[in-house]
């Protein structure tokens, strides 16, 4: 694996810079995209919350409510308000710094291939 970038700055500069290519409407380059990563959001279950209004909120309440309920959670929610990470979170913690960077790096050549699928 090739080290493009050495910190976690450097790591979320390049995901911002993605926004640069705007928005694609469609699916095919996310599931391009996961498909290089082995179908990963096959292998567990998932709630995916739509529509206009709420859904962060809601999906907040619904991961507190399946923590307390003994469950192991992830959640994913865009925009963020202060920081990139607070977009993705296990278990109620943000994800650590070290792991975006690690993603980007090892992913940056199939994130670049079609300037598309954004992180944002």
């Amino acid at each position: 694996m090739m080290n493009y970038y050495t910190t976690y700055s450097a790591a979320e500069r390049f995901i911002f810079s993605r926004e640069f290519f705007g928005m694609k409407l469609g699916l095919e380059n996310i599931q391009d995209f996961l498909a290089t990563l082995g179908n990963p959001q096959s292998k567990y279950k998932t709630v995916h919350i739509g529509g206009t209004n709420g859904k962060g909120s809601t999906s907040a309440m619904l991961a507190s409510i399946c923590r307390s309920a003994g469950y192991k959670t992830g959640l994913y929610t865009s925009p963020h308000l202060v920081n990139f990470r607070e977009r993705i979170q296990i278990d109620g913690k943000y994800i650590p710094a070290q792991t975006v960077l690690a993603f980007v790096n090892r992913h940056r050549a199939q994130l670049v291939k079609k300037k598309s699928p954004s992180l944002n």
